[in-house]
């Protein structure tokens, strides 16, 4: 008799430890599953949600290096460094860049040293893919020892090209009004803008 207590003891506690290992696995799936939905607070922090076997960003932040920009993307303005070789790469002049339609930003800037020579830029400028901006506009550089002292001007339609890994895009006609194989690096250096 006492056999057949013990076996039916033994058989109860056996049922109930496997309802209760299915039961706290249930509830670990559920809460899994309401973090994927929700988030846990790292990926929050990081702005991605981890679902089953895919990553949706959350970040909306948009892209500043997006060669494709659509109507509907989000653009705003900002400062951008811009420099010329001859003044500084080290301090660098600064270019306003705003929003102007689906497609085009304003852009206006400069950059100057203590003796007198500058770089100036007023125009429009959009991206055409990754490496490349197009402008069009103003360009004037200006250096005491170039073009016996006199102002270079380029106007019209230009190409600023990002070459290999560079972060920065050149101007792609770099010849001073000197000629003589005087060449001005304007370069514009990612910025602020949504550009």
């Amino acid at each position: 008799m006492k056999n057949i207590y013990y076996s039916l003891i033994i058989g109860a506690s056996f049922l109930f430890c496997q309802c209760n290992n299915t039961s706290n696995k249930a509830q670990n799936s559920q809460k899994a599953d309401m973090q994927q939905v929700r988030g846990d607070s790292s990926a929050k922090a990081t702005g991605h949600l981890e679902l089953a076997d895919s990553t949706v960003s959350t970040d909306t932040t948009p892209n500043q290096n997006s060669p494709n920009k659509t109507a509907k993307s989000v653009k705003y303005a900002g400062k951008h460094p811009i420099t010329l070789q001859w003044i500084s790469w080290d301090q660098p002049g600064s270019a306003l860049v705003k929003p102007l339609d689906d497609i085009w930003y304003s852009i206006k800037g400069s950059q100057k040293n203590k003796e007198g020579d500058y770089l100036q830029i007023d125009g429009k400028i959009r991206r055409l893919d990754q490496k490349t901006l197009e402008f069009e506009g103003t360009i004037i550089t200006k250096v005491n020892y170039n073009n016996n002292g006199q102002a270079c001007v380029k106007e019209g339609k230009q190409i600023f090209y990002g070459k290999g890994s560079r972060s920065y895009y050149r101007l792609q006609n770099m010849g001073n009004c000197e000629e003589n194989n005087v060449v001005d690096y304007v370069d514009i250096y990612p910025g602020e803008s949504s550009l």
